[in-house]
């Protein structure tokens, strides 16, 4: 595809592209935030039957989870930048315009949860940290990594196609994280019971 000056797109697999919302990729990774969310509602259950202090932190999770998985499919943050974009002017890192705020209310987010993470043990707790840096560092550092190239190259570009690659890599890799540590709390929350 990148053989020549211009990419020839006539030869691009679409079903296989990690950038579109009709790929296999994007598919996977739907069912994948979506049993997220499916292990994260199943664990606020467990926490509200043992009257935790953290139940509330569990079915949020779990509804922050569905909303990414709808998104993933529909495209509401391309949306939701595009109306940004709008408004005002975005160049460089803030080329898509949702990335910006996206990153602060995570921020924020993060700040918010640093008790219920500290309630898992340690190693756990790490984990917890490390599936966190991965997906945001794809879903936001990445992607406005992305926006910058976009803007100076498009987004057909050799060196965008690969940010994009290793931005959805990161995302599902970061889940499948999340997902390995909630079980492991789930396998040693039932061994207490």
């Amino acid at each position: 595809m990148y053989a020549g000056q211009e990419p020839d797109l006539s030869t691009k697999i679409w079903l296989l592209d990690v950038d579109v919302e009709r790929s296999a990729f994007t598919w996977v990774s739907v069912l994948v935030l979506f049993f997220c969310s499916r292990l994260l509602f199943q664990c606020g259950d467990d926490a509200a039957g043992r009257s935790s202090q953290f139940t509330w932190h569990w079915y949020f999770l779990g509804f922050l989870f569905l909303l990414l998985s709808f998104d993933e499919f529909t495209g509401l943050h391309e949306k939701l930048s595009a109306a940004l974009a709008a408004r005002s002017t975005n160049t460089g890192l803030l080329y898509f315009a949702w990335a910006a705020p996206a990153g602060i209310l995570s921020l924020v987010g993060l700040a918010a949860f640093v008790p219920f993470i500290r309630s898992f043990p340690t190693s756990l707790a790490v984990l917890l940290a490390v599936s966190a840096a991965l997906f945001l560092g794809g879903a936001v550092g990445l992607e406005m990594i992305g926006g910058s190239v976009a803007e100076a190259e498009g987004m057909e570009s050799l060196r965008y196609r690969m940010l994009a690659n290793i931005e959805e890599g990161l995302e599902l890799v970061g889940t499948l994280t999340f997902i390995y540590a909630l079980l492991s709390y789930r396998e040693i929350t039932s061994r207490k019971c």
